[in-house]
């Protein structure tokens, strides 16, 4: 109920449609059918929570691309750091050092590479 009040403010200081807006109790079918939809949970305070569908937030084609443009570059750079690394002459010849770096940036790439493979499949 409180919130209802602020429903208002809320819309013109979120810039928020407010044919899209609705205030629904925890635990309600409304409520669930917000968190099972394609959106974002943002927990306010306890009992409190707000659902952000990723529609309205993002253009999900331009993100899948700009996703996969980053992958192919990331794959490009592992493929290229794990061929040095595979290289007898690059491990036996450099120092520690610089093989122990290059070993932590192709785990990095490799990281990185995993969660934008994560965030391709979440948007499907």
């Amino acid at each position: 109920e409180a919130i209802e009040a602020e429903v208002k403010s809320l819309i013109v200081l979120a810039k928020l449609d407010p044919e899209q807006v609705a205030v629904v109790a925890s635990n309600s079918d409304e409520a669930k059918a917000a968190a099972a939809a394609d959106s974002v949970q943002l927990v306010i305070q306890d009992g409190v929570e707000a659902y952000l569908p990723l529609s309205e937030l993002i253009d999900v084609e331009k993100e899948k691309q700009r996703l996969q443009k980053q992958s192919e570059k990331l794959a490009k750079e592992i493929e290229k750091l794990s061929g040095r690394l595979q290289s007898k002459g690059f491990v036996d010849k450099a120092p520690a050092a610089v093989v122990d770096k290059a070993k932590a940036e192709l785990a990095e790439l490799e990281d990185q590479a995993s969660k934008i493979r994560a965030s391709l499949e979440a948007l499907g």
